[in-house]
């Protein structure tokens, strides 16, 4: 039986951008109609930031996940 290798598979190093919460504008408590446009402009690109955020953690664990399977793959 094959012994373990001493060596760890790889592992990448997640961004900040990926590991923080993602910030959405909310309205005052006597918004106004102004309020309600500014934070729907806002919130948009917040919601934009966030997605490719999100994106950015799926790449990183799929790079990380092919770049194990190859290590497995090229163990005696």
């Amino acid at each position: 039986m094959p012994q373990p290798s001493p060596v760890a598979p790889p592992r990448l190093i997640l961004p900040d951008a990926v590991t923080r919460p993602c910030d959405l504008a909310v309205l005052p408590e006597a918004a106004k109609t102004a309020d309600l446009e500014e934070a729907y402009v806002r919130r948009g690109g917040q919601i934009l930031t966030c997605d490719a955020a999100r994106r950015l953690a799926v790449e990183t664990l799929q790079a990380e996940r092919a770049l194990i399977d190859a290590w497995v793959h090229s163990r005696p």
